[in-house]
């Protein structure tokens, strides 16, 4: 009787100890530290991974938009035969359509009626989704006063227009439109729309700061001014034209100085700038979000990309719609 009592006992008691908090055995220091090492060299591994998506994410995003403004020329093409043009009243030389930039035409056709039709009260603050980029550093508020910061326009004072992330070819949109037929390089040759920081900055010795602007307006009285383009004296392509902002005239080729009536926005197409910050970017040059590479909307409604790489020759030739050049840039 005793020997089984016994036996019990003992086993208990070993089954007490065996469960005992202090045998419990926890990480070490360096058990600690090799965790925290780990954590942090896959953390490492995973940012750049992160930042590639987003920045993959903000191009595709960019594209869109891009797409989305060709597709909306098109449509207004099929509806009048002619295209917005690239500051004026549209269909041209109407009695009764309100005037306003390329940008101000197509807000009809990106889900933007409401805005479109409150004429001169429209609310210029307002971003137009389609017209901003993500990557587009420079966008700030999305307002823009001409008065203060843009070329001079005339009797401007208190004027504010809204921005866009994208710059229009004024040698396709003119001042009156274009038929697509006047396209003779080719509408999957020929550039519709192209990135470009919404507010650029003066960098030293080049002209006047500026901004995309896509606002309903009305003409200022013409008043003329002297605006200095330097150009490198052996350019080939000083008669072809890149307008960065929804007012232009009619005019021949740029010389390197040249006076002309407000308000004159365009400058001889050299190729965008890449890699440059808003605050040392070039106001009448378009200029690439994402790294080494800039995208268009063409004028067939594709959407293509070109890299810093690009020569100033085939940038050019994909600007000019009927020059004969169809080398597209890459």
């Amino acid at each position: 009787m005793l020997g089984l009592q016994w036996i019990p006992s003992i086993a208990s008691r070993s089954i007490q100890m065996s469960f005992r908090p202090n045998d419990q055995r926890g990480f070490t220091i360096v058990e600690l530290l090799v965790v925290i090492a780990v954590i942090g060299i896959l953390v490492a591994l995973l940012l750049p991974a992160v930042q590639m998506a987003r920045d993959a994410a903000r191009r595709t995003h960019s594209k869109n938009n891009l797409r989305q403004l060709g597709l909306s020329i098109h449509e207004i093409h099929d509806a009048n035969r002619i295209t917005p043009p690239m500051y004026g009243s549209h269909p041209a030389h109407s009695n009764t359509a309100p005037l306003g930039t390329v940008f101000f035409h197509v807000l009809p056709w990106i889900e933007q009626s409401a805005q479109y039709d409150q004429g001169p009260d429209i609310s210029r603050s307002q971003a137009i989704a389609v017209l901003r980029a993500p990557a587009d550093v420079s966008y700030g508020t999305g307002l823009y006063a001409l008065a203060t910061d843009a070329p001079a326009w005339a009797n401007a004072a208190n004027t504010t227009w809204g921005l866009s992330s994208y710059a229009a070819n004024w040698q396709v949109f003119g001042d009156e439109g274009a038929n697509f037929s006047e396209i003779q390089d080719g509408l999957s040759n020929t550039i519709l729309f192209v990135e470009k920081y919404a507010v650029s900055s003066r960098p030293a010795g080049t002209p006047l700061k500026g901004a995309n602007l896509w606002g309903y307006g009305v003409y200022p009285p013409a008043r003329p001014y002297d605006y200095s383009v330097s150009l490198p004296a052996s350019h080939p392509y000083a008669n072809a034209y890149w307008a960065r902002s929804g007012f232009v005239n009619r005019g021949g080729p740029v010389p390197t100085a040249w006076t002309g009536s407000a308000p004159w926005l365009c400058r001889c197409m050299l190729k965008p700038e890449f890699g440059v910050p808003p605050t040392n970017a070039h106001p009448l040059k378009s200029q690439s979000f994402s790294v080494g590479v800039i995208h268009m909307a063409l004028a067939d409604g594709s959407v293509r990309s070109a890299t810093k790489s690009v020569s100033d020759p085939a940038w050019s030739a994909a600007e000019t719609p009927a020059s004969g050049e169809v080398v597209f840039p890459e």
